[in-house]
């Protein structure tokens, strides 16, 4: 049995009364060196290291705000002085050792998967077998947007129960949420203390008029990851929210679109600038959105919830728009002979929608972006009809974004320097991906050397060109389980960087 399902089930089987060491463990990238674990329980430290064997220990500090829907104690522990790019191990307390991995800062190939309007399982039985669906596609990280527990209706036992149900993948894979309107619009039964007390995230953004429960900060926030600018937009506590971040996100987009390092832009937030389905396209953020795709050939993606369904739009002003609401909660049909409020057969803009629970998949390259829609558990006869047959794991809709940034904008894809970017996985028990730059044409070399100097391995690199680029160390067999050295050789000079092998 792998090591963490013990752990799992403890988790899973949760009840309000049940005091564990640690459970709702999820953590967010801040920065590419640095990360934020939240969790519950009585270990208020984390341990962590390159290995196994961690080497460090963090003490966590008290979250503020503080969560309410249960006596906790909640803690909140900010790793700092990590490396980019790079896997560590850690664990809290009695639970087993799990990794967790910082940004990379140059292009690399990653998955990201995407849910909405999720719930507790307690509510809503088809959350788990969505969050096993997550955790079988070992994302790199995920996008909860929105519609996160929905503790709201349902009392705040559900609040500690759907964090614990998302650990079938949180414990390994970044939890980079966002919030939808469940998390704040009916203050007497639940509010952003709940959450915005969970969470720390990069670059984090206060947006106007935000719910004095938990205000203030945390209302949206953006990140780099690889070659793509990520940047969420805010609930629209008031009118003022949107048109407060709008300029703000377009100069956001104005700096990736000058930047040569960043390939697509994407956002992400609950609410749809288009949808067919119960909860209409927003005309006043189609509008930001809109005006953002004519003007910003990278920005390709936006992502939400708030409508229960799955649907894909054609390009819209160069932004294909995606519904991922099928995390779990019941879905939202029409009556009638059409489910959807926007008729059938779809409007034109529709390419694709169903009403099916699972999740989205979105798998990033160097000049792609895949996005699946994953067959998810079926339906029923009653609130959550299926109008299609699938098998659960199987991919229900695909569409490939191209970069055509990169068939419009001259500029060439170079990572300036001379440096050694990324080394993924790291620790490895095999021989790794290394994403590196360089800065002439001249033929360069990679070698993998041990503590006492010794090349164990030498690659030639041939002369692949200024710029970004990225190979798989070989030919040969990783060596015996420790730490060594990679060093990047051109033209007389060397980078190096650490590497760590496991059995």
């Amino acid at each position: 049995m792998p090591r963490s399902i013990p752990y799992l089930l403890a988790v899973l089987l949760f009840s309000p009364g049940l005091a564990l060491a640690a459970d709702e463990i999820h953590w967010t990238f801040t920065s590419p060196t640095s990360v934020t674990f939240d969790w519950r329980g009585s270990e208020s430290s984390i341990r962590y290291g390159l290995t196994s064997s961690y080497g460090h220990t963090v003490t966590a500090q008290t979250p503020s705000p503080l969560p309410f829907s249960s006596s906790g104690p909640y803690w909140e522990a900010k790793i700092t002085g990590l490396t980019a790019g790079t896997t560590y191990h850690y664990s809290i307390g009695t639970s087993p050792d799990h990794t967790f991995h910082t940004i990379p800062t140059a292009p690399t190939s990653f998955t990201v998967y995407v849910e909405a309007d999720i719930g507790d399982s307690t509510s809503y039985p088809r959350v788990c077998p969505v969050q096993k669906l997550i955790r079988d596609g070992h994302p790199d990280f995920v996008f909860p947007i929105g519609d996160l527990t929905l503790g709201n209706p349902h009392g705040q036992a559900t609040v500690d129960i759907a964090f614990n149900n998302e650990m079938y993948w949180s414990l390994d894979a970044a939890d980079m949420a966002i919030w939808g309107n469940h998390e704040w619009d009916t203050p007497s039964y639940d509010d952003l203390r709940n959450y915005k007390g969970r969470f720390d995230f990069p670059h984090p953004q206060t947006s106007p008029g935000a719910p004095s429960g938990g205000c203030c900060g945390e209302d949206w926030y953006w990140f780099d990851y690889g070659n793509v600018r990520f940047i969420g937009y805010p609930e629209p506590y008031t009118s003022a929210a949107w048109s407060d971040w709008y300029p703000k996100a377009r100069a956001l987009m104005d700096s990736a679109q000058a930047n040569p390092a960043i390939r697509f832009i994407v956002t992400f937030g609950h609410r749809p600038a288009y949808s067919s389905a119960h909860h209409p396209g927003d005309g006043t953020l189609k509008g930001y959105l809109d005006a953002l795709g004519d003007s910003h050939n990278k920005y390709v993606l936006n992502l939400n919830g708030h409508s229960h369904n799955y649907e894909r739009s054609y390009p819209q002003h160069g932004v294909t728009h995606v519904t991922c609401g099928g995390g779990g909660a019941t879905l939202e049909q029409e009556s009638g002979s059409c489910p959807y409020l926007g008729g059938c057969p779809p409007p034109s803009w529709s390419a694709f929608r169903a009403f099916h629970h699972g999740p989205v998949r979105l798998s990033f390259t160097s000049s792609s972006i895949k996005i699946e829609f994953i067959c998810g558990p079926a339906g029923d006869s009653g609130s959550n009809k299926n109008d299609i047959t699938c098998t659960s794991g199987t991919i229900v809709d695909s569409y490939t974004i191209t970069s055509s940034a990169a068939d419009v904008d001259p500029t060439p894809q170079v990572a300036v320097g001379f440096a050694l970017r990324a080394v993924r996985p790291n620790p490895t028990s095999g021989l790794p991906t290394v994403s590196y730059s360089l800065p002439s044409a001249e033929p360069a070399s990679l070698q993998l050397v041990d503590v006492a100097g010794r090349v164990l391995l030498t690659q030639d690199l041939g002369s692949p060109g200024a710029g970004a680029h990225q190979v798989r160390l070989g030919p040969g067999n990783a060596p015996s389980p420790g730490v060594y050295w990679l060093r990047l050789s051109q033209a007389g000079r060397s980078v190096t960087t650490t590497v760590v092998f496991t059995r």
